[in-house]
């Protein structure tokens, strides 16, 4: 087949295919797209940690600021992905070609104006309260990383163009080369014949992986034969397709600016309540639990694809399908990843803190926690997905704006300051925050998808009542 045959039968087969295979075929290869950026992830820490030139508390506390400036990027992608998916699944082609073409442009500005935070490093990492040892030992690892970031914000554009079309197989095979290069230089750097390596070299590491993505995705997006290819001269801003880009990305903008902003917040508070220790074990048991989310995380944005296509198809009997098959995919994950968790925690602890006692406790302690809101993060992940797919990003950031300022912070605050808890104080914290938001996230969800073939707004969807 050529290429425009299989991208035409993808999206029939996203239309029309079996709803748990169509599932599974989108979202596997997502599921190892972002399990590889994890295990890189966890990577760096280890050889940092292993080699002698850093600590990886100062790897996971830099990562959790920079992932929070990632949200300008990724949100724009995921608001223009929305609408170009849903285009595409009406299968108005030359509009979604423009979405795709006005995404590009957008993210080309966002990108140069990530520069910005390389002057605004030191002062922002003194705002949210940086242990000064981490400032002092790895300011060069977060200009690095900045520039990561820069190429970031345009894979994913390129990343959320590919997957609107359900394409997640090229992006799981790109991602493979980027993390083989990202090990290979890594360790060449840290034991080849290079003196007074430092963290800085691990992000340039990073730096150069990413930007093997970044030439094969500008390849790929100027290839005449794509179909939502894009051209300079179509680069565009056009008004009415960046309107409701942006009205559909604030919203997810905010809610992932607080989700990330959550955690860099309560780093904060540890510090100050707790002491580094404690910062580490808390950014270690993310990480460990983000083993967990990114598989559902993966699920969640390959349904929200699913659906939005099928809502541009006008198909509401079919997203009704893929919402309760996708909740029933989440929920098996989420009990299955909280077992397997309870087998490892203490084999984890050692890997992540092999020297040191204190911090191991402390990290057992946390994922005790942690570990119990799994099963909430999927519900909550099965949520996000059909508010997503509809556009309906204000309700997903209400959510996300509730989670944090309405439970995590006070219950953490509150337990700090009036109850005297100790460090348990951050898992405890996490557990009641995303327990309730993922259950009020799966409710409102179920609501909302039981209530679409009466709402008028909603109607075309389903024509065969309408009949």
């Amino acid at each position: 087949m050529t290429i425009v045959e299989r991208q035409a039968r993808r999206r029939d087969k996203i239309l029309n295919g079996k709803i748990l295979n169509v599932i599974l075929m989108i979202s596997i290869p997502l599921v190892f797209y972002n399990l590889c950026n994890y295990l890189y992830g966890i990577f760096d820490m280890m050889i940092v940690q292993k080699s002698g030139i850093g600590e990886a508390g100062d790897i996971v506390v830099l990562d959790q600021i920079k992932n929070m400036l990632s949200t300008i990027g990724s949100s724009l992608a995921a608001g223009g992905g929305i609408i170009t998916a849903r285009l595409y699944g009406e299968g108005n082609i030359p509009k979604s070609k423009k979405s795709a073409n006005t995404l590009f442009t957008c993210a080309l500005i966002i990108s140069l104006i990530t520069l910005i935070f390389i002057p605004l490093g030191k002062p922002l990492l003194i705002l949210f309260n940086t242990d000064q040892t981490t400032i002092d030992n790895a300011m060069g690892y977060y200009y690095v990383q900045i520039l990561v970031l820069v190429i970031t914000t345009m894979n994913s554009a390129f990343i959320a163009i590919e997957k609107a079309k359900g394409n997640t197989k090229l992006l799981f095979g790109l991602n493979i080369m980027v993390v083989i290069l990202k090990i290979a230089i890594t360790i060449l750097f840290i034991y080849g014949p290079f003196t007074n390596v430092t963290m800085t070299w691990v992000a340039t590491a990073t730096l150069i992986a990413q930007l093997s993505m970044f030439i094969v995705g500008m390849i790929i997006c100027f290839l005449p034969s794509n179909v939502l290819g894009v051209k300079i001269r179509e680069f565009n801003l056009n008004k009415v397709i960046v309107r409701g880009m942006l009205k559909l990305s604030f919203p997810i903008f905010i809610g992932r600016f607080l989700f990330s902003f959550g955690k860099v917040y309560v780093n904060s508070v540890a510090l100050e309540a707790y002491g580094k220790d404690c910062v580490g074990a808390l950014g270690i048991s993310n990480t460990t639990v983000g083993l967990l989310s990114n598989i559902i995380n993966s699920f969640e944005d390959g349904t929200s694809t699913i659906i939005s296509q099928n809502y541009g198809n006008q198909n509401g009997i079919r997203i009704q399908k893929t919402f309760y098959t996708n909740l029933i995919v989440l929920v098996v994950i989420s009990l299955l990843g909280t077992g397997l968790l309870i087998l490892l925690q203490n084999p984890l602890a050692k890997f992540f803190a092999p020297n040191n006692p204190v911090q191991q406790e402390m990290i057992i302690n946390i994922v005790k926690y942690e570990r119990l809101d799994i099963l909430f993060m999927g519900l909550q992940g099965a949520g996000y997905a059909v508010f997503y797919g509809f556009g309906r990003t204000k309700t997903t950031m209400a959510i996300s704006m509730s989670q944090l300022f309405a439970l995590r912070i006070p219950a953490l605050l509150i337990m700090i300051y009036g109850l005297n808890v100790n460090y348990e104080a951050c898992g405890i914290a996490m557990l009641f925050s995303n327990s309730v938001s993922g259950a009020l996230s799966v409710i409102l969800a179920v609501c909302f998808i039981a209530r679409l073939p009466k709402s008028k707004k909603y109607q075309d969807l389903f024509p065969e009542m309408s009949a």
